[in-house]
């Protein structure tokens, strides 16, 4: 399976039109972890399998969280903001590990980040429109994700869908 995973643009539609038009009929699925301020509605945001509510999304018809199974893999994703993610992962690995999740996707703090918890990954793209942190000189990142019987592969990408070469990690499942 192959994930595309998506957050904080913050009304930046046209970036969004860019990378899920490049990933489309390449990935299995697209996930936006939120903060799209952007209604359910409009085209782009409908070609995501699964997009929640971030804590900007007011009055937008997104669920706050959603678990979905994709080639016999559990998903579970959520903006992050109701799970401390600026502080500590471990209420949102409880809530992975409640919904036997093989990987959790999460935004809320425009960092990126990756890591494998008890067999499971967590993961946050990073923000595309509003990077923070050791990243933001990138001007915005997304996540790709492979995942088979063994292996979590993951990629980053810039804006310009280019793949950031010291942001690519292979992790045993």
């Amino acid at each position: 399976m192959k994930a595309l995973i998506i957050s904080d643009n913050h009304g930046d539609q046209q970036i969004l039109e860019q990378v899920t038009q490049h990933w489309q009929g390449q990935v299995d699925l697209m996930i936006h972890c939120g903060d799209s301020e952007m209604e359910p509605t409009l085209p782009v945001m409908q070609r995501f399998d699964v997009a929640v509510q971030g804590n900007n999304d007011w009055g937008l018809d997104y669920p706050l969280e959603q678990t979905v199974v994709k080639n016999d893999r559990r998903v579970y994703a959520t903006h992050g903001h109701r799970y401390q993610v600026n502080s500590t992962l471990t209420p949102l690995m409880l809530k992975g590990q409640e919904q036997q999740a093989a990987m959790v996707c999460y935004g809320h703090t425009h960092q990126l980040a990756v890591t494998v918890e008890n067999g499971m990954l967590m993961i946050n793209p990073g923000s595309i429109s509003l990077p923070r942190g050791q990243y933001a000189r990138l001007g915005g990142t997304y996540a790709v994700v492979g995942i088979d019987d063994g292996h979590f592969v993951v990629d980053y990408y810039n804006r310009d869908n280019q793949p950031v070469a010291d942001l690519h990690f292979v992790f045993n499942r």
